[in-house]
């Protein structure tokens, strides 16, 4: 018992640390990049090179103009060095996948170790440069690979945006979508050049890319993404907190996002108004119970977007006002709505692209205040003193003259 209790510890400290520290949170591995108002995004591909399906990702790359990050296969591009020249002809960044591609957890840890070094001693011989960054098969680490990465210099790397290009239930069109939709400012996308996912994701590139750049967004090799971010102990909270309470309430309450664009910050619950009656500036009233859809910011986003300074915040609420309007006129369900209202610390900020106010009853104001200060907090903002909540509100016709 006590043998296979030491086997059973021992295998957790292996494989199961390292699961849950680097590839789970993220620790002290680079995930993404700053989440400026240019909306960068890492843009990077696995498993290659591979001649069927490589150069048609190179293709539609540059029929777009942009560079990515390769992390390849040291064994693979000693085979085809002709597409590992292509590669950096056309400037794309090369990074280090492993010498072969196998799960870490199926390896010794001198294989593990191994493998890693010789991956970059074979990149080194056959481009005459050393990667910067490191990326393992499957995204799996263990304490042998990492203690590679620290030997050699390299920077280790996952991702926070899966295209599921590998995935068999995930055809072009379902990769798109999940890709433009889901991302967010600086983010670091993995997709796949190489077997299954590399057919997928030649077929997806030209109307991802499109779609990408029409949102507002700008693909990046890794080298080029401002703000490259390790993780952090403290953005587990906040990790927990949107997986958990978040996800919950989004789906109790059907909030749904407004996903247009690289800087859309609005989700909308649609439901009656729930009072008190609100005077429009044309004289007009909104009584309770009338068609409405409640307000509620994309909490991550705006976090990013804090993180390059509160005026490109305000950029990023300033340009997600037109998403309303579009709203009222593509999506049949919100078509009768008559305001959109919500309770918010930044009404300041609201009032000049066309928001009323009106002041909330002081107990329901110090309620909503302690919990908004607190999740202001969670999303890494910077305190805020003497800063209420207040009933914002902007109605249909306004909404439609300015915006529509």
């Amino acid at each position: 018992m006590n043998v296979w209790t030491g086997l059973l510890g021992a295998a957790g400290l292996y494989w199961g640390l390292p699961y849950l520290v680097w590839q789970r949170w993220g620790l002290g591995v680079v995930q993404r990049g700053l989440g400026s108002a240019r909306a960068e995004l890492g843009l990077t591909f696995d498993d290659g090179p591979d001649p069927g399906t490589t150069p048609r990702v190179l293709d539609a790359l540059a029929e777009a103009g942009v560079q990515a990050t390769f992390f390849v296969l040291a064994e693979r591009a000693e085979a085809h060095p002709g597409l590992l020249a292509r590669l950096l002809d056309e400037g794309h960044e090369l990074a280090l996948h492993g010498w072969r591609h196998r799960h870490g957890w199926l390896r010794t840890p001198g294989e593990a170790y191994a493998d890693v070094v010789r991956g970059v001693r074979t990149l080194e011989r056959l481009t005459g440069r050393r990667p910067r960054f490191f990326r393992p098969p499957h995204g799996a680490w263990t304490w042998a690979q990492m203690a590679a990465v620290r030997r050699l210099g390299l920077s280790p790397v996952q991702w926070t945006l899966e295209a599921h290009d590998w995935h068999p239930g995930y055809d072009a069109g379902a990769v798109v979508r999940r890709v433009a939709e889901g991302a967010l400012p600086g983010d670091v996308v993995v997709m796949h050049d190489a077997g299954p996912g590399g057919r997928t994701a030649a077929e997806a590139l030209p109307e991802l890319l499109a779609q990408l750049r029409a949102r507002g967004f700008q693909p990046r090799p890794l080298e080029a993404l401002r703000g490259l971010r390790r993780g952090r102990l403290r953005d587990l909270p906040r990790r927990a907190w949107a997986a958990t309470v978040d996800r919950f309430f989004d789906r109790l309450y059907r909030v749904e996002e407004l996903n247009y664009g690289a800087h859309s910050v609005f989700r909308v619950a649609k439901g009656p108004f729930p009072g008190p009656a609100l005077e429009l500036a044309d004289g007009g009233r909104v009584e309770a119970g009338a068609p409405a859809a409640e307000l509620h910011l994309h909490s991550e986003r705006m976090a990013r977007a804090g993180e390059a300074g509160s005026l490109t915040a305000f950029r990023f609420f300033k340009k997600s006002v037109p998403d309303l309007a579009r709203a009222l006129r593509e999506r049949p369900h919100l078509s009768d709505v008559e305001v959109f209202w919500g309770v918010s610390l930044f009404h300041e900020v609201l009032g000049p692209v066309g928001f009323r106010s009106l002041e909330l009853p002081p107990a329901r104001r110090r309620f909503l205040g302690a919990y908004m200060h607190f999740l202001h907090r969670l999303y890494g903002g910077t305190p805020l003193k003497r800063v209420w909540p207040t009933l914002v509100y902007i109605d249909r016709a306004t909404l439609l003259e300015r915006y529509g």
